[in-house]
């Protein structure tokens, strides 16, 4: 076992150069007792985003395929091929973490016994606007109502919530054994859901996950999917009925408790 574990971030970006530029340039390479290596998947092809790569010391990867939000990620972790007592992170582009909020997360992910987890996420961190840590599983009438009204029911409004169903899939830590022994993504979901797939067939096989409130992210999400006849829109809905389908939660619907003031 190496004495110095490495964090490995996978990021996608598809069309997104600018935004990893502004993200993370100068991304530490190591925090207290961790290696951290950040890992851009060029899903479109840029040579602005390589020659940031190089100028960065990053490592980048873009064979010319176009691939899904989980297909990407699982081809970076079969290059990246991280050890057990490494970290392997799914991180999107539009994240923002400082430095220390990152080693705190990673020394209480290793000392936790934890098997899937994720910092507190801000939509703003200024304005103390989380983006949702209270979340419940779906089911296909949550989805149908969620896109038609834009109301979630399965959210609930618990802020300090550390026991949540699933992770959105824009900062979730695994451990590798446990990422290699659920398959990674389900490649079947272009984009959308594979995270509360991928959450929901960890439950089921009985691994721990838990949302670690100490330490935070700032998620900068543009809620593409929520465009009205836009292509993410109906990758949406199919991943929609895909989760519905594969969980059996086709006839049932997902309130999730409020807390009582």
């Amino acid at each position: 076992m190496s004495s110095r574990p490495t964090a490995y971030l996978s990021v996608i970006s598809h069309h997104q150069e600018d935004l990893i530029a502004q993200n993370f340039k100068s991304f530490p390479k190591q925090l207290g007792r961790f290696d951290i290596k950040l890992a851009i998947m060029d899903n479109t092809g840029s040579d602005s985003l390589k020659t940031f790569c190089e100028n960065e010391q990053l490592f980048y990867y873009h064979d010319g395929i176009v691939r899904g939000f989980g297909h990407n990620h699982n081809k970076m972790f079969q290059l990246l091929n991280p050890g057990d007592e490494d970290i392997f992170i799914i991180c999107n582009p539009d994240i923002t973490v400082a430095p220390d909020q990152l080693e705190g997360l990673l020394k209480n992910f290793v000392t936790s016994g934890i098997d899937i987890g994720a910092p507190r996420s801000y939509l703003d961190k200024a304005k103390g606007q989380l983006d949702y840590p209270d979340r419940y599983f779906p089911c296909l009438a949550n989805f149908l109502i969620s896109i038609a009204t834009g109301k979630r029911l399965h959210y609930g409004t618990y802020d300090d919530q550390e026991s949540p169903e699933w992770f959105s899939g824009s900062f979730i830590l695994f451990k590798p054994e446990v990422f290699r022994n659920l398959g990674g993504f389900d490649e079947g979901y272009h984009m959308y859901c594979e995270d509360i797939d991928l959450c929901y067939r960890a439950k089921q096989a009985g691994y721990k996950l838990k949302l670690d409130t100490a330490y935070h992210i700032e998620h900068h999400s543009r809620m593409a999917s929520r465009k009205l006849l836009s292509k993410n829109i109906w990758w949406h809905i199919r991943s929609a009925f895909r989760f519905s389908f594969k969980s059996g939660r086709l006839f049932c619907l997902s309130i999730a408790k409020k807390r009582v003031s």
